[in-house]
């Protein structure tokens, strides 16, 4: 960590519960997110990553933590920042539910695809949400990635290594996942009629 990286309110990206993110200033490929009040959670994905890649498990389908930096508004930890083909950064699930570019019905074989993804490579989720997930547009259409809520904040180290655990974090969090998804649609159903 030497030179600061200067981050301002046009850079911001996103704002979650724990921490708020932006695009790097100066690296087109990589955003920084910012712990709003404690680093817990970007320390422990930190570990977990370390842990996945001295496994060498895929990770296509995950914004991968890239180092930490200095910035003006403190520790930062820079991740993948997902583009689409046209260069433009990628829309989250959310967004291209809410804008309704495509249907929950279009996106299931890819969300199907993504909970099969995580379970084959043994890749904990705590928090699956679909404002964590991001519609990678490409030429060969689209490709979901997960960008937050990797790991699991459990005590028992266990649960991020042993396949079993792993699976029943993963399906917890994805009957989360569906209720959430459940509700954009209800709600975006009542704005239509």
């Amino acid at each position: 960590m030497s030179d600061t990286i200067q981050l301002s309110d046009d850079l911001i990206i996103g704002t979650g519960r724990d921490r708020i993110c932006y695009e790097h200033p100066t690296i087109k490929d990589q955003c920084i997110k910012i712990s709003i009040s404690s680093h817990k959670q970007s320390r422990r994905e930190v570990r977990y990553f370390s842990f996945l890649n001295r496994k060498k498990v895929d990770l296509s389908h995950i914004s991968t933590f890239l180092g930490k930096v200095k910035t003006n508004q403190g520790a930062g930890f820079c991740f993948e920042l997902v583009r689409n083909t046209d260069e433009n950064i990628s829309l989250t699930l959310r967004e291209i539910l809410e804008k309704q570019i495509f249907s929950l019905k279009d996106i299931q074989p890819k969300l199907e695809y993504l909970k099969e993804y995580l379970i084959s490579n043994g890749i904990c989720i705590r928090d699956i949400s679909p404002s964590n997930i991001i519609c990678q547009n490409t030429a060969k259409g689209i490709n979901l990635i997960v960008i937050d809520g990797i790991g699991n904040s459990n005590i028992n180290p266990l649960t991020i290594r042993l396949p079993r655990l792993i699976n029943s974090a993963i399906i917890k969090a994805w009957k989360s996942l569906d209720r959430k998804l459940a509700r954009i649609e209800e709600s975006l159903n009542r704005t239509d009629s």
